[in-house]
C-alpha cells in the first residue's frame, strides 16, 4: 500500500509538472551594468536582454527597480517591480536605440523625451506606460531620470537615475557583444 501511494504522488508530481506553464520566464542576458551610488543616489542595475521563449525575439533594457519620491529624494518601496525599455528585434536595432538614449545625455539640463516601456514584475508584459526622460545634472555627473507617474499622484514620481558613464559603458558592451557574436541577430 505504501508503494502505491509513494507511486501516485510521484506521478501527480510529475503530471503536474508538465501540465503548467513555468512560473518564471528565462531571461537572456547579454550585459549588465552594475553602480552602487551616483553622488549619493542609489542606482540600480541596468541589463540588456531578451526573452528566451519569445518570437521574435525582443531585446530589452532593464532599468531595475525605481524609488518613489520627488524629484532628487527617492526611496526604494517595491523591490520586485523593474522598468523595461523595448529596444528592438535585431541586435542592431537594440544598439541604434541605445544610442539614442546615450545622445540624450548631451541635451541641455531638464530636457525631456518620451519613450514607451513596461513596469512589471521579474519580466516585460505588453502592458505599455509612458517613461519621461529628463537630463539632469548632478555636481560632478551627467544623468538622466527615467521616471513613470506614481498611481494616484500628480507631484510624486517612480524613478531611477542613469549616469552618463554607466549607459556609454553598457552601449559599448553591447556593440562588443554585437562584433564577438556575429552570427547573432
Amino acid at each position: 500500500m505504501r508503494r502505491f501511494i509513494v507511486t501516485l504522488a510521484l506521478a501527480c508530481t510529475v503530471v503536474s509538472a508538465f501540465a503548467q506553464k513555468p512560473v518564471l520566464r528565462p531571461r537572456m542576458e547579454i550585459v549588465q551594468s552594475e553602480e552602487e551610488a551616483i553622488d549619493g543616489l542609489v542606482r540600480t542595475n541596468l541589463e540588456v536582454f531578451y526573452m528566451a521563449d519569445e518570437e521574435p525575439r525582443t531585446y530589452y533594457l532593464s532599468l531595475g527597480r525605481l524609488g518613489l519620491g520627488g524629484d532628487i529624494v527617492q526611496i526604494e518601496v517595491n523591490p520586485l517591480f523593474e522598468l523595461f525599455i523595448p529596444l528592438g528585434n535585431t541586435l542592431e536595432e537594440a544598439i541604434a536605440k541605445m544610442e539614442e538614449i546615450k545622445d540624450f545625455f548631451k541635451q541641455p539640463k531638464l530636457s525631456t523625451m518620451e519613450l514607451t516601456g513596461s513596469y512589471a514584475l521579474a519580466y516585460p508584459t505588453d502592458e505599455l506606460v509612458t517613461i519621461t526622460l529628463t537630463r539632469r545634472q548632478l555636481i560632478v555627473s551627467k544623468v538622466v531620470e527615467f521616471s513613470i507617474p506614481a498611481p494616484g499622484s500628480d507631484t510624486v514620481v517612480q524613478a531611477t537615475y542613469v549616469s552618463k558613464g554607466e549607459f556609454g559603458g553598457l552601449t559599448t558592451s553591447l556593440k562588443i557583444y554585437k562584433k564577438l557574436h556575429p552570427k547573432e541577430k
